[in-house]
């Protein structure tokens, strides 16, 4: 894995000048990805460009690419860059995809390049080994999920959603509007969180809420169209984006166990709000959301804990 700062307009919109990403090396890009290459015309000098075609595809005007080939191009073609228009193929092997998503391989990968820069990581994974890399099925039940979380312990929101699915038979947005509030305070839910698991089932059903489409947005529309919603927040927001959607900078700096993990991880002798502990994330930018599991698996194995397995099951 290696970490890169655009200092070039080429790749406006997607990347802007200052802007970091890292790169995995795990697997070959994808056509249409974006991708880092070493200049093939200069020492030590990479570029950031988008994989436009690879062997035995087709360019128009260059014909198709030989084994081996890959045609780069640029997002911003008025920036004056260079790309495959002025320097030609590229060699495919030669090409690193940017990490948009966490999966295991990448997850791993990006935790072994933080404990290379911060030994209190180094020292959660000698203590306790690497976390297992986890994942909640993108979708409305995880919403529901996460609200019944909400200001709970991670084992009392399972077992919320284990009496809710009791209750449902399927959780999804059709059968929780057949509910009432009374059906949902009768399982104990709160009044509150019964208003909030309503409105999220009518905002999906209206199409306010458009939940396949969040993968498909840029992480800060992903973020701004959940907390349109009433009863999520910037926690439930950001839980929702790292674990549904695997995005790689994602920190929910209002969870209380990252507060508390992170300053035992750090040595610190109090525990940092919300405004400190975005300051203190700023060095694990672009792969926050690794950073978090880090500091999570720490928190629940000095308590004896785990992740909790998908109560529906």
């Amino acid at each position: 894995m290696r970490r890169f700062r655009v200092v070039e307009d080429s790749m406006r919109p997607t990347l802007v000048p200052g802007e970091e990403f890292v790169t995995t090396g795990s697997r070959s890009p994808l056509v249409g990805e974006v991708v880092a290459l070493p200049h093939p015309g200069r020492d030590n000098f990479w570029l950031v460009k988008r994989l436009a075609a690879g062997p035995g595809d087709r360019v128009d005007g260059q014909g198709t690419m030989g084994e081996g080939q890959a045609w780069v191009v640029s997002d911003n073609h008025v920036a004056g860059v260079e790309d495959s228009a002025s320097f030609g193929p590229v060699p495919m092997g030669s090409l690193e995809p940017r990490v948009e998503r966490l999966d295991e391989s990448t997850f791993i990968e990006s935790a072994h390049f933080l404990i290379g820069e911060e030994p209190a990581f180094r020292d959660v994974v000698d203590e306790f080994g690497v976390p297992t890399f986890w994942r909640r099925p993108a979708g409305f039940p995880t919403l529901v999920w996460l609200i019944l979380e909400q200001q709970v312990s991670l084992e009392s929101g399972a077992a919320m959603y284990r009496r809710l699915h009791g209750l449902l038979g399927t959780i999804n947005p059709e059968r929780m509007s057949e509910v009432t509030e009374a059906d949902l305070r009768g399982i104990g839910v709160t009044r509150q969180k019964a208003g909030y698991l309503m409105e999220l089932a009518r905002a999906v059903r209206s199409g306010e809420l458009d939940l396949a489409g969040l993968a498909g947005q840029a992480p800060h529309e992903a973020r701004q169209a959940l907390l349109a919603i009433k009863g999520i927040g910037p926690w439930t927001a950001d839980a929702y984006l790292l674990s549904a959607l695997g995005l790689p900078d994602v920190f929910p700096v209002g969870d209380r166990a990252l507060q508390v993990g992170a300053a035992e991880v750090l040595g610190m002798s109090s525990v940092p709000d919300e405004e400190e502990l975005e300051l203190l994330s700023a060095p694990w930018r672009p792969i926050r959301a690794a950073a978090a599991r880090v500091i999570w698996h720490s928190y629940l194995m000095r308590r004896g804990r785990v992740e909790p397995a998908d109560p529906s099951t």
